[in-house]
């Protein structure tokens, strides 16, 4: 048990501690910015709803969309930007977990030759 507590020093285990943080915080942005994807779209058609242009115009969303291709492209930017920072945001942090887990198995590895090149020198 105890050359498994040496093979990690306390800075690989604060590094991988930081590095599964990371990974858990990446999936958390992305639902976020799923979920705030929807928040817009559904944003926006209460606005459509509670200013009166639904009920006057248009029997629904869907249909104002249809009718106004400029709005419904704008709308479908605006949610694609937020879902896009969403998958940004998701790829850099993990990108940051992966390479601090690589920073570890580098030092080991680095360690692990040490180790051998000094045996087999002796």
């Amino acid at each position: 048990m105890n050359e498994k507590e040496e093979f990690f020093s306390s800075n690989h285990k604060r590094l991988l501690n930081i590095a599964t943080w990371t990974s858990y915080m990446a999936w958390i942005v992305l639902v976020f910015y799923i979920l705030h994807a929807l928040g817009t779209y559904s944003q926006e058609q209460h606005t459509a709803m509670f200013t009166n242009v639904i009920p006057t115009h248009y029997s629904n969303f869907v249909e104002l969309l249809k009718h106004n291709p400029l709005y419904a492209s704008s709308l479908f930017v605006e949610i694609f930007s937020v879902v896009l920072k969403g998958v940004v945001y998701f790829l850099v942090l993990k990108g940051i977990s992966f390479g601090l887990n690589m920073i570890v198995e580098t030092d080991i590895n680095y360690r692990e030759q040490k180790k051998s090149e000094g045996i087999v020198q002796k």
